[in-house]
This record gives structure tokens, sequence and C-alpha cells, in this order.
């Protein structure tokens, strides 16, 4: 052994004038020592097998291990140690009771323009949070060119959704892409097909946010949960006169597909109809995406199941009306929850259970000071985290 126990006979470096015992009979093992001692031999304990002394770790327990790490990030280092910890770590299985206990850390928000904001003190990831603005190209330099004329449109789950107009397809329909920008991969989603583009009856031409293409995260309860990580779905919705349209890409069959449309009327029964957008700031919580119809007394909120693909809606709390700086998350046990920016110094929480009726569920938790001096807002909430600034 290197630097260690000589043959069979000669003396050990370790501790002179002892012999040095049969390597083939009694396997040694080196304790590192600090510099100025030499390496001491650790003989093994009595009675235990040779053969038992190396026996791997069953992949159950080193799963049952891991799923007790605190953060995903201390899940890195042991997934990179050997192939056998990697294997455990990267299995479909695995990955699903991991995310079920640990939430994915909140790295930063991307703006349309591509401007990375990252998280900062004192969430926990803030340390990591820099990363991603060193490594990315969240210029798009690798996307077909001209890259300048792709807008980001949606991110989640480490892609990013970007369309461009296109000559050669009509309004409102645009160019597609999803791509990667930490390992620079896109893909270019194919076009609407005519059959399906030809049910989206009279668009609103004069309003270009009268559409919208946004991704769907994965929910471990649906069929995407159970899905290769690398696949992911696309939702294209279109707010026209009469209906409201959505189309649903499949990263897996690769083919656009229609969300059965519904009209004005029967989504949201006494709501008045201007003529242009009354759907505004989506945000997305348990498998369901929601929207506002304006901010005025007559407010409801559209509702887009994701599992079912079905459209529904509901009433907001009533401190939601009349205001912009509003954030939904996951508040726990299957329950909504709201942040209200009710004034300048006010943020209200309110929860409410997610099966559905009107607005008498809603129930006031807190109310938080924020202090004077300041002025807030409310910029965006990533599922169970909000940022306010």
């Amino acid at each position: 052994m290197g630097g260690g126990a000589a043959d069979q006979g000669q003396t050990c470096a370790a501790d002179q004038g002892q012999t040095c015992a049969d390597p083939l009979s009694e396997p040694a093992v080196l304790e590192r020592r600090h510099q100025s001692h030499p390496p001491r031999v650790l003989l093994p304990r009595h009675g235990l097998p040779p053969e038992l002394s190396s026996l791997p770790i069953p992949d159950e327990i080193l799963a049952e291990i891991f799923l007790r790490l605190p953060t995903p990030t201390d899940l890195i280092r042991p997934s990179g140690a050997c192939v056998s910890f990697r294997r455990v770590a990267a299995g479909r299985s695995f990955v699903r009771r991991f995310r079920k206990l640990h939430h994915p850390p909140l790295l930063g928000f991307l703006d349309e323009r591509g401007v990375f904001l990252p998280a900062l003190p004192p969430y926990p990831s803030a340390p990591e949070a820099s990363a991603p603005a060193l490594a990315a190209d969240f210029s798009f330099s690798f996307l077909p060119a001209p890259a300048r004329d792709w807008v980001v449109r949606d991110s989640r789950d480490g892609r990013v959704l970007l369309d461009r107009t296109c000559p050669l397809r009509k309004i409102p329909f645009r160019e597609m892409v999803v791509c990667d920008p930490l390992h620079r991969q896109f893909l270019l989603l194919p076009p609407i097909p005519d059959d399906l583009a030809a049910t989206v009856e009279d668009p609103i031409l004069t309003d270009t946010s009268s559409s919208e293409a946004f991704l769907i995260p994965r929910w471990e309860d649906d069929e995407a949960g159970t899905a290769e990580e690398t696949s992911f779905r696309v939702i294209w919705m279109s707010q026209c006169h009469t209906k409201l349209f959505a189309l649903v890409f499949s990263s897996n069959t690769g083919q656009w597909r229609a969300v059965p449309s519904r009209s004005w009327d029967d989504l949201l029964e006494g709501l008045v109809w201007t003529g242009s957008t009354i759907l505004y700031c989506r945000e997305y919580v348990y498998g369901c995406f929601y929207w506002r119809t304006g901010w005025d007394v007559n407010m409801k909120m559209l509702v887009l199941d994701t599992r079912m693909m079905q459209f529904s809606s509901i009433n907001p709390p009533h401190e939601v009306k009349y205001n912009f700086a509003v954030a939904m998350v996951e508040a726990g046990k299957g329950r909504l929850g709201m942040f209200v920016l009710a004034d300048a110094s006010d943020l209200s929480y309110s929860t409410r259970q997610n099966d559905g009726g009107g607005s008498s569920q809603w129930q006031m938790e807190k109310t938080i000071s924020l202090g004077s001096g300041y002025l807030f807002s409310i910029i965006g909430s990533a599922e169970s985290l909000s940022d306010a600034s």
C-alpha cells in the first residue's frame, strides 16, 4: 500500500518495530493523519467477515436518507458523489416524493425583456440565485435570428416560453418557442393547425393582450406528473367577442388540441362585456390558473383547472376589488392564499378552501403592517412564495 505497509514480514512505517499483518487475510485501512504524524494502520474489527466490509447501501435506504435532507441544494452534493447516488437522486419516483416534501427554491423572476431578477436575502436560496444570471443566456442569442424579435411570455421549471410575430401567420397567431437558457436548447412549436385556428371565432384584433401563451407547471397528481422530466405543455388562449378559446400543446405528442370553449355569459354571468380584453393578472395555484376580470365591484375570477382542462369562475374576497396589488399563493392543505396590499402600508392575507363557491368561503387571516416611509408593491408570486418590494 503506497506510503503505508510494506510486504509481509517487513516493518510498518506507522508502528516501528511491529510486523504488518498479512494484507490478504487482514485487510487494513489507512487513517489520514496530520503531516507531522505518519499514517496509522487500523485493523478490522474481530469477527466481521471481510466480504461484509464493503456491502452497498440498498437504494431504498438511500432514498429514505436523501428524503430527509433539508433543502434541494443539499441533494446536489450526494447526487454528484457517485453513480449509485446519482441514480437514486434522479429516479422519477424519488423526484416526485422529494418535490412533495421540498418546494423548489425560488431563484428569481424573469421579466418580458429577458432581465433576470435574482432572489435576495432573506430568501434561503439567495446565495444560489446569482448563478443562473452568470451561466444562462438570457439574451437568447441561440434562438432563430433575429433574437431581438423574441418576447418572453412565461418561465417555469427552468424553461422559458417566447413568441414573435410571423408574417406567414394571421393575427392573433404567433410563432412560439420553448427554450432552456442554461443549456441553450430550444424547440420551435409547430403552427396551430388550420382546422383548430378556424374554430377561433371573431378574435379581438385591436387589443394585443387579448391572446396569451403560457407554460403549464408540472403537477404531481396529473398526467404530466408521471411524464418524463423533459416534457412540457403550453396553452394558447384567445379572448374573443363571444367566447373564450384555448388550445394546448404537449411535447409528448408534438400536437395541439382544443380545450372546450364556453361563452362569456356562461362563464361569467352578469359581467358587463365592453368589447375589449377582460382577463388580467394570470396566477397559478394548486394546478389551476386564475385571472381577474377587472378591478370594480363586479369583479370575478376565472379559473382553469389544468388537470381537467375545464373553465369555471369564483368570487374574490371583498378586499381585492378596486385593488391592483394582489398575489395568490398555496396556503397548505389545498387552501388558496391571497395577499392584498390594501393601502400604502398594510398587507392583508386571506385564505379559501379550493372547492368552488362564493366569497363567503374567504377568511381573513391577518393584516401585516409594513411600516411607513416606503412605497410598496407586489411584483409577483411563485406558487407557495410571493415577493413584495
